[in-house]
């Protein structure tokens, strides 16, 4: 395996694994990003799990190519989250800039899983 695949894996696994835990220790923090519709607990809590087992799955070879395409899919999840923060007034992540660099961020994150997955 490409070491480069390799690292970037692993950094996504670590960033998914702190998010994770997040999610547990603070989840007030994320209830501005969680649709009306939806019990802000039990969708935060649901994320923060997932995350966790994608986050871990990574770290076992027999898991990690699903455990990475996982992580795409949720990022992909994600995207009309950050594209509605985006749009509105005050973006919860700050300024409209702040935003706008945050959704670019998350099109990064939704191809370098994608791209760590791939064997020759």
């Amino acid at each position: 395996m490409d070491l480069r695949k390799k690292v970037i894996g692993i950094v996504l696994a670590v960033i998914l694994l702190l998010s994770g835990v997040f999610h547990f220790v603070n989840p007030e923090v994320y209830f501005p990003l969680t649709p009306d519709f939806a019990s802000k607990y039990l969708l935060n809590y649901l994320v923060g799990g997932a995350e966790i087992l994608l986050g871990v799955g990574v770290f076992i070879p027999s898991y990690r190519r699903l455990a990475l395409l996982g992580i795409c899919l949720l990022m992909i999840v994600f995207l009309p989250v950050h594209i509605h923060d985006a749009m509105r007034d005050e973006p919860f992540v700050g300024s409209k800039t702040i935003a706008y660099v945050r959704l670019a961020i998350q099109l990064v994150l939704i191809y370098l899983p994608l791209f760590a997955r791939k064997t020759k």
